[in-house]
């Protein structure tokens, strides 16, 4: 993986292209929201739920440590609001300094519903931009820097605001270049696994 992150450093400075258009988070995401806060169960009581330990170098484990809160929440959340879908970007934003801003990419939409908890940000993107490609941004030294920056350490857990995640911005290129720029790539990134 730290091969794959090294190809899209590299990628992004090589087509850093005068003709793309700085945009911030606020304009890219639809949504950004954190999870459900509570206290989970290692019981199969209902719904898995998707956690800092899910989120491992760019990737999202749901065979291991797993755990569990109930479709029908106790407290009266409505736990549709919280389910992960296909296309979503998951972010750590409440946890150890090491884990701030680590990301993970869901490829496809989990075989149950599952939900997340509120150490962790899911972003929806708009339209316009590639989810993907979006995600990428995510192994840039700037985006690195960045939530370096905004992040407020504590004792136990350090974090940071999503009014200060979503001012992060950087240059964008057209949707076609974005979905050419994301299958290539996705395509490094499997050749990569492959290799490994």
């Amino acid at each position: 993986m730290k091969k794959y992150r090294r190809y899209v450093s590299i990628f992004f400075n090589c087509t850093h292209i005068h003709t793309w258009e700085q945009r911030k988070f606020l304009d890219i995401f639809a949504e950004v929201k954190s999870g459900l806060s509570r206290m989970l169960s290692n019981d199969d009581i209902g719904l898995p739920v998707v956690r800092a330990n899910n989120i491992n170098d760019g990737q999202l484990n749901l065979a291991d440590d797993i755990k569990y809160w109930y479709k029908n929440d106790p407290q009266g959340a409505n736990t549709n609001n919280y389910l992960i879908d296909q296309g979503d970007i998951l972010i750590n934003f409440i946890n150890s300094e090491a884990k701030m801003g680590t990301a993970a990419y869901v490829t496809r939409r989990p075989e149950r519903d599952t939900i997340y908890t509120t150490n962790i940000l899911r972003c929806k993107v708009n339209d316009e931009y590639n989810p993907y490609f979006i995600y990428s941004l995510t192994f840039l030294n700037s985006y690195k820097n960045y939530i370096a920056s905004i992040t407020k350490p504590a004792v136990n857990q350090a974090s940071f605001t999503t009014v200060d995640f979503k001012k992060y911005s950087i240059k964008i290129p057209t949707e076609k270049e974005q979905n050419q720029i994301a299958n290539l790539i996705e395509n490094f990134n499997q050749l990569i696994t492959l290799h490994q």
